[in-house]
């Protein structure tokens, strides 16, 4: 099933059925795209307004790394439950012996991996929001500037989700050099979110 190819409507029904995708990560990285798509939104009613000549530039890059943004997160919906899958199928591995048994747990952990992988690169996609948000509701059409704030609170929202995802992936990993590397990834992510969310939404007084 193509995610993202669906309708509104459809992928909404299909998030609240008994099926387990799409489930949060792909919530997480469909709320960044949004959260992208308004940002980019700012720039495109930006190009050729009276008044923002001497930001014409900014707003072309501020679109064209939103637009960048939003194409990969409805991948990235699509990848999380994909993972998911793959995941269901390591744990139905077959476990008679002890080969079986080993090869089972290699791909387990394997796909743990995967699955904590995906949701972390839509967090830390999610955090570069900020600052094309910051762009948007500073320098874009002021007509806009709660859509641009309105996008740095889709960033912040989908940063947590994906990586609350990460850590009840990373809590099946044994690898104890990968989940302190990751972790102290997204900790110091972490650590700004509140702050840069609040810098922008007092832009609008």
């Amino acid at each position: 099933m193509n995610l993202v190819e669906q309708r509104v409507v459809d992928f909404v029904a299909a998030t609240a059925s008994k099926e387990p995708t799409p489930g949060g990560g792909a919530i997480a990285a469909l709320t960044g795209a949004t959260g992208a798509a308004l940002a980019e939104m700012v720039a495109n009613l930006t190009f050729g307004k009276k008044g923002y000549e001497e930001v014409q530039s900014e707003m072309e890059e501020l679109q064209t790394k939103a637009e960048a943004i939003r194409n990969r997160m409805l991948e990235l919906s699509q990848a999380d439950a994909d993972v998911f899958n793959i995941f269901m199928n390591a744990l139905g591995l077959p476990k008679n012996t002890d080969e079986e048994k080993a090869t089972r747990t290699a791909a387990i952990q394997h796909a743990y991996k995967d699955a904590a992988m995906v949701p972390f690169e839509i967090g830390e996609l999610a955090y570069q929001i900020f600052d094309l948000a910051e762009l948007a509701s500073k320098k874009g059409n002021q007509n806009l500037i709660t859509d641009g704030i309105i996008a740095a609170i889709n960033a912040r929202a989908a940063v947590k989700a994906a990586f609350l995802n990460v850590r009840i992936n990373l809590s099946g990993i044994k690898d104890e050099a990968f989940v302190a590397k990751v972790t102290a990834k997204m900790n110091a992510i972490e650590q700004n979110l509140d702050a840069k969310e609040a810098a922008i939404i007092s832009l609008y007084k």
